[in-house]
């Protein structure tokens, strides 16, 4: 059973993953892609300044930074890539005084800081290089070491070219990276059945968001699948938390 830290950091790398990814997509396909954060119309605007390659670059590197955070074979890699984007794109919302954009900009970069802390012991030789270090694998480096994970990275780097070619298999190929990334996940031998059905809900959410263009309808199923999704990881994390306290509560956990 994976601890309560090993989960949290896997559902943060995919919430995080997939915010990049699909709004680096969306970006390259000028709105095209559905995705949760914007502006899909960022070369545009750019390109008045005569900065429009700056505006590929940057979905690009988004979606990047978003592939390798959903691999979890490299997440670590992503997350550190991440942080000077986050940084800049903060600076930018700021600068620019967007309404209510810098706080949600602020609350991905602190996500991303409480991700790279979750694996801080990683980073002890940066402040102490006179020392050695050995580095001893957590419980979540084993996810993502089989050809599931190379696939979607593949889907990813397929999926950047494909923008420029055809929407249809620009859609096509991100599906194959969800399902790459989700069945590498769900492999890894590491979940119970509960955390299983916290895999899966949040790439349901993906797939939803992505190919639904959000009516009404799916609005709300989305709304149903956030709250069942909170519910299930507070029970969850209730479980992981007195599994070694309460032997009815182990069996339990063990059993799911």
């Amino acid at each position: 059973m994976l601890k309560n830290k090993d989960l949290l950091t896997i559902l943060i790398r995919l919430f995080l993953g997939y915010i990049f990814f699909s709004a680096g997509i969306c970006k390259l396909t000028h709105g095209q892609f559905g995705q949760i954060i914007g502006p899909p119309g960022l070369e545009e605007q750019l390109a008045k300044y005569g900065l429009g390659l700056f505006a590929q670059i940057v979905a690009i590197s988004q979606v990047i930074c978003g592939t390798l955070l959903l691999s979890q074979r490299f997440s670590l890699l992503g997350a550190v890539m991440l942080v000077p984007m986050n940084v800049a794109i903060l600076a930018v919302t700021v600068s620019m005084q967007w309404v209510g954009t810098p706080f949600v900009n602020a609350f991905f970069l602190g996500l991303n800081f409480v991700l790279l802390g979750m694996e801080h012991r990683k980073f002890h030789f940066l402040f102490q290089p006179n020392r050695q270090y050995e580095v001893i694998p957590v419980t979540t480096d084993s996810i993502g070491q089989d050809k599931y994970s190379w696939l979607g990275i593949g889907f990813g780097l397929l999926t950047i070219l494909m923008t420029f070619v055809s929407i249809m298999l620009t859609n096509l190929l991100a599906l194959l990276l969800f399902a790459s990334f989700a069945t590498t996940i769900i492999r890894s031998g590491l979940l119970t059945k509960l955390d299983t059905v916290l895999i899966l809900l949040p790439f349901i959410g993906m797939v939803i968001i992505t190919y639904g263009d959000l009516h009404t309808l799916l609005t709300k199923f989305i709304v149903v699948l956030a709250i069942a999704e909170a519910l299930l990881l507070v029970y969850r994390l209730y479980l992981g938390a007195h599994k070694n306290t309460d032997p009815e509560l182990a069996a339990t956990v063990a059993n799911n």
